[in-house]
């Protein structure tokens, strides 16, 4: 099966979407007293997410930072946005081996879905339709016959279930880059054994795959509509896209493997990121596509209290132990000790897709921080991007 990772220019009132490579928003900077002291924020309490640029001094050491890194990488876009003070969007690098990155690029940001489909599962339940203790097969559809190994949603959404990865390999998704897998193919290549659900954390797509049902299940609609009516209601949210039933508008980045680009992906994939039968495949664990702007902005929402209660961020942040990429809640990851470290407590994901892109979404709540990098090239977070979100981080103090 193909890695999915462990794993807006922001779009605001007033956004840049049609600005290029290294274009930063020109909006007015705020006045010294608007600027907030840091640890003055907390999880689930942000403030209205800033319409203004980050100051111009800020935004060139930003800048600079995303220019070092190539070509290390063949590109790279981002965006910061720091509650009480301003937002800024970067890119450096090409697109294509030609044509440089814009800041509104899109890339595949993989495993960064499931904190998404988590989200929407936490909405689900702050809304009443379900609940966390529920079997998992009670809110799949009646005809589905899988086995669920009596896990509760809880379970699957801490990586607890005990049902493996499907089965399907690169190979066979590679023969076919326009075939449109469904969830259930692809669950259908699920091996038999089972391990004790809540017994103990393994990381497995699989659970974030039936997650996605149930969010079908539950609202009545496709995974990508039922989004769309919860956590990315939001229009400002557009172009973060649940892949394939909604598709990618571009301009895109386009993948590396191993250094090199896949140049006729897009066509051979249908337009997708980095191909139909790639985001089909990986369907709740890893298909989305975004540019960085609105990936941070979506994360400011979310962690900022925008979207779900407070009580459901503490349920995904309360982190447990897992085995070499820090301690997992629910769909998200504790990010502040892992790579170089962040300096302050901080929770996020990050997205390696082995058809050609890495991704990272860092929040530091206690300084009302959201960032997103990502890079049209395979390979670990924690070497690739993550650095760079840490960086980034530190040119802000």
């Amino acid at each position: 099966m193909r890695r999915a990772g462990w794993v807006l220019l922001l779009v605001l009132m007033t956004s840049s979407s049609g600005c290029g490579g290294a274009a930063t928003s020109s909006s007015p900077t705020p006045s010294a007293s608007s600027a907030a002291a840091p640890g003055r924020y907390s999880l689930g309490h942000f403030p209205a997410a800033p319409a203004n640029a980050l100051p111009a001094r800020t935004a060139a050491a930003l800048q600079a930072i995303l220019d070092q890194a190539i070509p290390g990488l063949p590109g790279v876009a981002a965006t910061v946005i720091v509650a009480g003070q301003g937002a800024w969007s970067g890119a450096a690098g090409l697109a294509d081996d030609q044509h440089p990155v814009q800041v509104s690029s899109q890339f595949g940001i993989a495993s960064i879905t499931k904190t998404v489909i988590a989200a929407e599962i936490m909405l689900l339940a702050d809304q009443g339709k379900l609940a966390l203790s529920d079997p998992v097969s009670a809110r799949l559809p009646k005809d589905f016959t899988f086995d669920t190994n009596g896990a509760t949603i809880g379970n699957l959404l801490a990586m607890k279930s005990g049902i493996p990865d499907p089965a399907l390999t690169s190979t066979d998704v590679a023969a076919d880059p326009m075939r449109d897998w469904s969830v259930r193919e692809v669950l259908a290549t699920v091996p038999a054994n089972r391990s004790k659900p809540g017994d103990h954390f393994v990381y497995e797509d699989s659970n974030y795959m039936l997650l996605s049902m149930v969010v079908a299940q539950v609202t009545g609609e496709s995974t990508a509509a039922g989004l769309r009516s919860g956590v990315l209601a939001d229009p400002r949210f557009g172009t973060l896209v649940y892949q394939p039933e909604e598709k990618p508008a571009g301009p895109f980045a386009l993948p590396h493997v191993s250094g090199r680009l896949r140049p006729d992906i897009l066509a051979r994939g249908g337009g997708y990121l980095p191909s139909k039968a790639e985001a089909s495949e990986s369907n709740g664990s890893g298909c989305m596509a975004s540019d960085s702007g609105t990936l941070a902005l979506w994360g400011y929402q979310l962690f900022g209290g925008a979207i779900l209660s407070t009580t459901s961020l503490q349920a995904m942040t309360a982190f447990t132990v897992a085995a070499d990429r820090g301690p997992y809640g629910l769909g998200v990851f504790d990010q502040t000790n892992l790579a170089g470290g962040y300096g302050a407590p901080t929770v996020g994901n990050g997205g390696w897709d082995d058809g050609g892109y890495s991704s990272v979404l860092s929040i530091i709540p206690s300084e009302g921080i959201a960032i997103a990098v990502l890079t049209n090239t395979s390979g670990d977070p924690l070497s690739l991007v993550m650095p760079l979100a840490q960086r980034l981080a530190s040119a802000l103090r």
